[in-house]
């Protein structure tokens, strides 16, 4: 039998991210060395949604905007975007995320100081605690079953290296007190290529088959080691490079001649190196990670792309890859770790400390916090020391707004609708139903369909026929979410 024809050029493509973000209550009142945190974890998971108005208070729900906000494994909260068509829908999506669980956070801190309690709820963007637990950041791509069944081990050495430009950046202090700075979070936590566990063994790449769409059709590829960022450029480039790899490989290229020896290892010497790490390739042959991206780069670049954003976070890669043998200077304030450096660096200079000072950590953390008067991004924003690929006005409409080119854009009428009116549903990725009173379930199982009949039309009867629930639990406490477990929910 003939092999399949693959397509000469790039398909639409779906792309998506879910965040885990730490939460901590902290101190509002001097206490002495060493005192536990007034709340543990479980506690301020409660907090966060308790001081927040009654529509919040669901922990596993999806919003109007599209996304999907619920509590993970290890009280972590979670945001899953919306289905997303370009790279700008997911980076504002992604920033819209963080602004809601601002807001819950900022709420919950009012609220328990109108109790007396003295803590203050801060979420983080980040991907460890000091107990050492690691939290993720997962990357969703729409790909052909064939892609995700048989992955290019030149895509997996892609994925490998790529930390050098996409890494989240960390302060790493060993069992002797010396702290070294390194470009990744997340890399040192991952120890497989492939698994379909993502918490007990952490992979690069996530095989779960749960494509949230027609099997028979799509796939979705789940990529789980890249750590959270801060940087929106950043987010943006993540998304873009492999986006433009997958194109690549789905219309009949191949990176197969970069396999490396051990991507796990490759990965780990990356994370804790840079641009500057040796790895070994399959065949023997030993490159710089910033050769390998650069050899990556140099097949994608000039090729079509059908996902909007993609071009323009390939001219980053190239200016960054520039940059970078001499770590750093012009994408200073678009790449992660370099930003993270630049802010912890000044820092040093004006404290007149050294880089094993404890109030270092403390810099840190407030550059991952997500709270306006303690976190340091907005600040880095406003005075040109972080870089942004969307403006708050994008980031506004997408609290608000589903992108309107997706699935999405059926699910957000939806949720608005029962939200408003109080109605009992029942929601998922793929599917819409309107529980009291009854209607039969509406299946959603193409990820790019914006619009279908019977869910205009029935969103349209919540709206104007049938009777609201004023006076009973909100239209989120009525909603029930049709999924397994937390963790399998993501687009």
């Amino acid at each position: 039998m003939a092999e399949p024809t693959r397509p000469t050029g790039p398909t639409p493509r779906i792309l998506g991210l879910e965040t885990e973000y730490g939460l901590i209550a902290a101190h509002t009142e001097a206490v002495p060395p060493g005192t536990p945190n007034p709340l543990t974890p479980a506690e301020a998971v409660v907090e966060l949604y308790r001081g927040t108005p009654q529509a919040l208070r669901s922990r596993n729900r999806f919003l109007p905007n599209g996304g999907r906000l619920y509590v993970d494994l290890g009280s972590h909260p979670e945001y899953a975007t919306a289905e997303c068509r370009s790279i700008g829908d997911v980076v504002a999506q992604d920033r819209a995320g963080e602004l809601i669980l601002r807001a819950m956070a900022e709420r919950a801190t009012a609220a328990l100081a109108e109790r007396g309690v003295p803590a203050r709820v801060h979420v983080l963007k980040n991907n460890r605690d000091s107990s050492g637990n690691s939290f993720g950041c997962h990357e969703n791509y729409l790909v052909r079953p064939e892609t995700a069944a048989h992955l290019d081990p030149g895509f997996v050495a892609f994925l490998a290296t790529r930390p050098l430009l996409t890494g989240g950046g960390a302060l790493r202090r060993s069992h002797d007190g010396a702290v070294r700075w390194t470009v990744s979070a997340r890399a040192p936590v991952i120890h497989r290529v492939l698994s379909p566990d993502p918490t007990r063994v952490r992979p690069m790449v996530l095989t779960r088959a749960e494509p949230h769409a027609d099997h028979t059709r799509h796939a979705r590829l789940q990529v789980t080691h890249g750590d959270s960022n801060v940087s929106d450029t950043t987010t943006a480039l993540k998304l873009g490079l492999t986006t433009a790899v997958l194109d690549l490989v789905e219309t009949g290229g191949t990176l197969a001649d970069l396999a490396l020896d051990d991507p796990v290892a490759a990965l780990h010497a990356v994370g804790e190196e840079g641009a500057g790490a040796v790895v070994v390739l399959e065949d023997g042959r030993e490159m710089t990670a910033r050769d390998l991206q650069e050899a990556v780069l140099e097949r994608v670049e000039g090729r079509a792309h059908a996902v909007g954003g993609v071009a323009e976070t390939l001219g980053l890669a190239r200016r960054a890859l520039d940059a970078l043998r001499t770590y750093g200077g012009p994408v200073a304030t678009e790449l992660d770790h370099l930003a993270k450096h630049a802010v912890l660096e000044r820092y040093v200079a004006h404290a007149g400390i050294t880089w094993d000072d404890p109030r270092l950590e403390r810099v840190e953390l407030a550059y991952h916090d997500l709270t306006a008067r303690h976190g340091l991004a907005d600040r880095l924003r406003a005075a040109g020391h972080l870089a942004s690929a969307v403006t708050s006005e994008q980031v506004g409409e997408a609290i608000r707004r589903p992108p309107a080119d997706t699935r999405a854009a059926l699910r957000g009428a939806f949720v608005a609708a029962v939200e408003e009116t109080g109605q009992q549903a029942s929601i998922s990725w793929t599917h819409v139903r309107l529980d009291s009173p009854p209607r039969p379930q509406i299946d959603l199982l193409d990820p790019f369909q914006a619009h279908d009949d019977a869910v205009a039309a029935l969103v349209e009867e919540i709206r104007t026929t049938l009777p609201r629930n004023p006076g009973g639990r909100s239209g989120l406490g009525w909603l029930r979410t049709g999924l397994g477990d937390l963790d399998s929910g993501v687009n």
